[in-house]
């Protein structure tokens, strides 16, 4: 995969997450709670700053309580 397909699919990924977050009317501060990581994290998921981990996308998955492949 290269690079720029790589950030696409991130970027996607953390749009999803915002989707659901928002969906639900939740600040990143109330995810990062119910997900046990911090909001800043959670910020830099939602951009696309950084790649999740599957155990950080698990933690994400669980605090919006959907499953890990809707967020991919």
């Amino acid at each position: 995969m290269k690079d720029k397909e790589l950030q696409g699919f991130v970027l996607g990924i953390g749009k999803r997450i915002r989707a659901f977050r928002k969906e639900q009317k939740m600040t990143q501060l109330d995810l990062g709670i119910k997900s046990d990581i911090e909001e800043n994290a959670i910020q830099r998921l939602e951009t696309g700053r950084t790649s999740p981990t599957v155990k950080t996308l698990f933690k994400v998955a669980k605090g919006l309580g959907v499953e890990v492949r809707e967020l991919m």
